[in-house]
């Protein structure tokens, strides 16, 4: 369970910075959690719809973007084949790293990754061998070997530099 007012944290709540032509990046894109659906009577749903509809919608296409540090975590990595699923989201998602909890070994299972078919089981012992030597270098690699059904993440959702210049 998580604490304090998570409220704060609802994606749909980013529009007034959206509508004034401010950036913005949602962490984790909304990957973990409930908030209100403000749309629609304040019905509890999942943070990653109101976060796809935020990057559903036409006049945030160059404003709205989604960081993916998280999502190898054993509670987000649920979320991956949903976002590679989405071509069209490709280049608005950027890498973080969420340091220090790639270092925190329980928290990303490669074998299980493996299991859910987000990983080739020849990479698990390479990578479990990565990660005691540098764990943002193991995050970095976990990130770029995941594929669902053929898809990975975007060769610019790890070239971030532009998105800062």
């Amino acid at each position: 369970m998580q604490g304090g007012d998570q409220s704060y944290g609802n994606p749909l709540r980013m529009r007034r910075a959206l509508d004034s032509g401010v950036r913005v990046v949602l962490a984790h894109c909304a990957s973990d959690g409930y908030d209100e659906d403000l749309d629609n009577g304040n019905k509890r749903v999942k943070s990653v719809e109101l976060f796809a509809r935020l990057m559903d919608t036409p006049d945030y296409k160059t404003l709205v973007f989604g960081e993916i540090s998280a999502l190898t975590l054993i509670n987000h990595a649920w979320a991956i084949p949903y976002l590679l699923s989405r071509d069209d989201w490709q280049h608005r998602l950027l890498n973080g790293s969420d340091y220090p909890l790639p270092g925190i070994f329980p928290l990303i299972n490669t074998e299980q990754l493996a299991r859910n078919g987000l990983l080739e089981p020849e990479h698990v012992q390479f990578l479990q061998q990565l990660k005691n030597y540098n764990p943002l270098m193991f995050d970095f690699a976990v990130k770029r070997l995941i594929r669902y059904e053929g898809k990975r993440f975007s060769t610019s959702t790890f070239e971030t530099r532009a998105f800062f210049s």
